[in-house]
């Protein structure tokens, strides 16, 4: 039973999900295609709010369509920069250098499971499926959840980071 307190997070899921999963399904995408770039800009929106940077031109339902649609196209190998408007502000006077060098000092923190893992999906463009099966977890949805959890521990590594403390 749905109640009138109910989390805006579950609203905003709810109200924006479908959307985004009949755009990427027209567009050739699956439903767990669908839900990697829908939890990708979610978890976009869900920081940019919290930091009280989040800046909409237009409903929060729009908003995490574009980003959804642009994490999806990124996840199949296209190019495609964000807008200033979707991209997590970063503080201008640090070095790019040194930005990497932490990057890839927080992704060796997180652990070489979830560095292959990570590598598979993002760089070799493997599906849920065929990680499920190279890494051993019991489907898709396991390995969904599993690279969310990496994904987390290198979000956690990063802001840990003095490089990229604001």
């Amino acid at each position: 039973m749905i109640t009138q307190m109910e989390d805006p997070i579950i609203q905003l899921y709810r109200d924006s999900f479908p959307d985004v999963a009949r755009m990427i399904r027209r567009k050739g995408g699956t439903l767990e295609e669908a839900k990697d770039a829908f939890h990708d800009a979610l978890l976009i929106y869900m920081e940019k709010e919290k930091a009280g940077r989040l800046q909409l031109r237009s409903s929060p339902k729009a908003y995490l369509l574009g980003i959804a649609r642009i994490c999806w196209l990124r996840a199949r190998g296209a190019t495609v920069a964000l807008p200033e408007a979707f991209d997590a502000a970063e503080p201008e006077d640090v070095d790019m250098e040194e930005r990497e060098q932490s990057l890839e000092a927080s992704l060796v923190r997180s652990g070489k499971k979830c560095i292959e893992l990570l590598k598979a999906f993002y760089y070799d463009h493997c599906s849920m499926q065929d990680i499920a099966a190279r890494f051993g977890f019991n489907g898709t949805r396991s390995a969904t959840v599993q690279k969310y959890k990496c994904l987390e521990k290198v979000r956690k590594e990063i802001k840990t980071n003095e490089a990229y403390a604001q």
